[in-house]
């Protein structure tokens, strides 16, 4: 019966940080996936909702999918969150 109930269980949420560096550097963690990138924008996907970056000249210097790590460099001008997947038009929408 308890096997039955911890199978049921969600699993914790990964931790999730973001350290940046004079808006030209950021650094992540727990990440699960590059929904999105281009120059201007940078948006990725933890186990609590969305994250993006926005700014001119962004590219990614380091990627390492399996420890949920991202760097990013570039003039970063914003980082916002969102609650809820917009995996598909989030970029149309935004006039990307």
């Amino acid at each position: 019966m308890e096997k039955d109930q911890a199978a049921r269980r969600p699993e914790p949420a990964r931790p999730h940080t973001l350290t940046m560096e004079n808006r030209q550097q950021a650094a992540l963690t727990g990440i699960s996936e590059v929904v999105a990138f281009d120059e201007n924008q940078v948006v990725l996907r933890t186990d609590t909702g969305e994250v993006a970056l926005t700014g001119e000249g962004l590219h990614v210097t380091r990627l390492m999918l399996e420890e949920g790590q991202l760097s990013v460099e570039g003039k970063i001008d914003s980082v916002f969150y969102t609650q809820r997947s917009r995996r598909r038009g989030w970029l149309r929408r935004n006039g990307a």
